[in-house]
Parts: C-alpha cells; sequence; structure tokens
C-alpha cells in the first residue's frame, strides 16, 4: 500500500470517526441534533387533539411523560406512537405537523394550508425544520404566535401562524390528514414566489423529488415525470402572471428551472444551490460512475471538469460499530476507485452550512481556473439567507450563533 493512500486511509477514518461521534450521540449540543436532513426516515405517529374545555386538562405526568404536547393555550396533542424513540429532528417535525392540526381545530373559519404548510402535511422536507404556519382564511389577515413546545428535553422555539391574501385556487384545495391544502405543485410555486432563495430551491428540489417518485435506479422514467411535474409548476407561475399577481416572475423561473429531482434531502439541495449559484458549467445529481465493474452515484457533480461533491450525512455512516466500519470499508474503496479514474472529489458537511458565504466563496474559489467569473444567470439564483430562513429559530445548527 502506497504512503499516499495510507495517509488517506488515515484521514478518512478521522473524518468519519468525527461524524459518527455526532450520530451516537458521543458529542453534545446541537452537534448531535444536525441528523434531521439526512436520515429518512420517520416513526408512525398517530396525532390526536385535545381541548382543556371540553376533554379536561391532561395531567402534569403525561405533560412531562411527552405523550401529550401543549402546542397553544387550551389546546394540547396526544401522541400514539410506533416504533424506536424520536430524534430531536422528528420530534421537531412532528411539532410542525401537531400545530397545523391545532390551528385547523382552534379556527373559526376553515382554513387552507398553504406553501410551506402545504408540504408539512404531507411531510416533505423543507430547509425549515421549523416554518411558520401559512394559512389562507376568508375572513383573516395578519399573523399571530405559537409558543414554543418541550418535548421530553427537546425545546422547539416559538413560531408564527401567518394568514396570507394569496387565494389557493379551488381546484387545487386537497384534504391531507383532515387538513384542507393546497397542491404540491401550488405550494411550490407559491414558495418560489414568496420564500427566500435557499428556501425556496430547497422546496421545488424536494417537491419534484417527491411527486417524481424518484428512484435512484430508474432515473430516466422518474426524470421524465419530474420534468412533468416541472411544466405545471411553470404553468401555474404564468397563471399568477396572467392574473396580474405582483410577484417575482423572474426569479421564481430561475429558480424553477435550476431545481433537480435527484436531490434526496434538503442537505443536498442546499449545497446544489450553492453550486448552482457560481458554476458556468452543467451541475447534475446523482451521476452514474462504473470503475472496474463497480457502479457508483455522485450527490453532485460537474461532469465537464470531472469533480464531484458530496455532502457526507449521519445517515450514511451507519448506527453501530459493525454498521461504521462496513461504512468506512465501502468509502474508502469509493474514494480510492473514484479518484483512480480521475475524478476529484470535494465533502461539505453541515459545519460548513454555518456560513454560507463561505461555502460559495470556496466554490468560487475551486472553479476559478476554469471560469472567468460567475455567470449572471447563476448568480441571478443567490441571495443569502437571513436568520428568517436559517437562523436557530428555524433548524438545527452544529455551533450556536
Amino acid at each position: 500500500m502506497s504512503v499516499h493512500r495510507c495517509m488517506r486511509e488515515r484521514q478518512l477514518s478521522t473524518y468519519l470517526r468525527s461524524d459518527w461521534a455526532l450520530s451516537t450521540g458521543l458529542l453534545s449540543g446541537h452537534d448531535n441534533a444536525c441528523r434531521h436532513a439526512d436520515d429518512g426516515h420517520m416513526n408512525a405517529q398517530s396525532l390526536t387533539v385535545i381541548r382543556s374545555s371540553t376533554d379536561g386538562r391532561p395531567s402534569v405526568r403525561d405533560l412531562s411523560s411527552g405523550n401529550v404536547l401543549r402546542i397553544q393555550r387550551g389546546r394540547y396533542v396526544t401522541i400514539h406512537q410506533t416504533g424506536s424513540p424520536m430524534t430531536c429532528w422528528e420530534m421537531w417535525a412532528l411539532v410542525a405537523r401537531a400545530r397545523l392540526l391545532v390551528v385547523s381545530d382552534s379556527s373559526s373559519c376553515s382554513p387552507v394550508f398553504v406553501g410551506a404548510s402545504s408540504f408539512v402535511a404531507r411531510s416533505i422536507p423543507l430547509w425549515e425544520a421549523n416554518p411558520d404556519v401559512v394559512i389562507w382564511c376568508a375572513s383573516r389577515h395578519g399573523r399571530r404566535s405559537m409558543p414554543a413546545v418541550t418535548m421530553q428535553t427537546v425545546t422547539v422555539p416559538a413560531t408564527f401562524v401567518c394568514s396570507t391574501v394569496k387565494k389557493p385556487c379551488e381546484r387545487s384545495i386537497e384534504i391531507v390528514d383532515r387538513l384542507r391544502c393546497e397542491s404540491v405543485v401550488e405550494a411550490t410555486v407559491r414558495m418560489a414566489c414568496y420564500s427566500e432563495r435557499l428556501s425556496g430551491f430547497v422546496a421545488i428540489c424536494m417537491a419534484l423529488h417527491h411527486e417524481s417518485r424518484f428512484l435512484l435506479l430508474s432515473q430516466e422514467e422518474s426524470r421524465q415525470r419530474a420534468e412533468r411535474v416541472r411544466s405545471k409548476m411553470l404553468e401555474c407561475l404564468d397563471l399568477y402572471r396572467q392574473q396580474k399577481e405582483c410577484v417575482p416572475y423572474k426569479r421564481a423561473q430561475r429558480l424553477i428551472a435550476a431545481a433537480d429531482p435527484g436531490c434526496d434531502n434538503p442537505a443536498e439541495a442546499a449545497l446544489l444551490w450553492v453550486l448552482k449559484s457560481v458554476s458556468a458549467f452543467e451541475v447534475v445529481t446523482q451521476v452514474e460512475i462504473v470503475v472496474n465493474g463497480r457502479r457508483y452515484f455522485a450527490d453532485i457533480a460537474i461532469p465537464g471538469l470531472m469533480i464531484i461533491f458530496e455532502f457526507d450525512g449521519i445517515g450514511k455512516l451507519g448506527k453501530d460499530d459493525a454498521e461504521f466500519a462496513q461504512a468506512k470499508r465501502d468509502w474508502i474503496q469509493r474514494e480510492n476507485d473514484l479518484r483512480s479514474a480521475g475524478w476529484r472529489i470535494h465533502r461539505v458537511s453541515w459545519r460548513d452550512y454555518e456560513d454560507f458565504a463561505a461555502l460559495r466563496a470556496w466554490a468560487i474559489q475551486l472553479l476559478h481556473p476554469h471560469q472567468v467569473a460567475v455567470p449572471e444567470h447563476a448568480e441571478a439564483l443567490w441571495a443569502l439567507p437571513t436568520e428568517a430562513c436559517d437562523g436557530p429559530s428555524r433548524r438545527f445548527h452544529v455551533h450556536a450563533r
């Protein structure tokens, strides 16, 4: 074994062991919470709304057990759970769903859940783990606060119920888990128009992935389905313009056109967004590469430059020593094969998302030998996320700000 290969394996082992410590809780605080967007599993939960005025106030014991949550004054939710204990991100996702049920139960009108809330109702992941509840209600506009919710040792920050004046199309309203929701297509276009660029781009990618029923080994058919969904999104956006809606049409159109159904999760979609905001070259997802008879898929790649970008999420490392050891062996084999075939590999983790400006500057510097400047069409995708989209009340952070 060469000296360079020994060094690479030692570096990779250190890197893997460090991130594996995050997944097993060996590192504390917000670090362990960052498991949220690359773990694709959710326990099965059934939620029931309790009104203290008619059903009685839950006992202190029930509240402390985490099986009953106080969502707002006079409204609680009982959790009927099957499966293993929930992770922090699953608790945040559950609270987001519970808030929808409580808002629906406590509203004097019959609200339609739109935008991000339509995604939450369908369990389609977003960039924000703790989004506002967004509704359309004929008799009410404006916003009101919803308190923080504590579940066992986890506290989900406070958020808002926002009533929008943009009415959803009646034909697009669907019933999802007892809730009236606008269609995925209309909810996506709403986010493309009114959310921050990061949030909107991630939502579009996740909607395309969900609606196309994307399968890695059936990419051609999956991408054909995704293009039909994308066409519906663009038609919906055109309808906004025909109705003389005051929307950022060009911005939304660019985001919809640039999104990719091959992103498995919000973390990969965020990385794709950063790369597409700087690259003059084609940036694609789930690129199939065969080396020595072994088949690999690159998360994100620039084939014209033979560069691969990988998001290293906790879910890829395994949950015990045996899985970690196998993941390490597979990763080393994959790394060696791809590099021997001429590919350069760059890895990004949750820590890199603590400073999006620095991450984008790194990407620009990386591509600098191959392009003079960032193209105008790429630059148009970019805007630095604000606290309202990416702050500590919206998602987990590896380091407290």
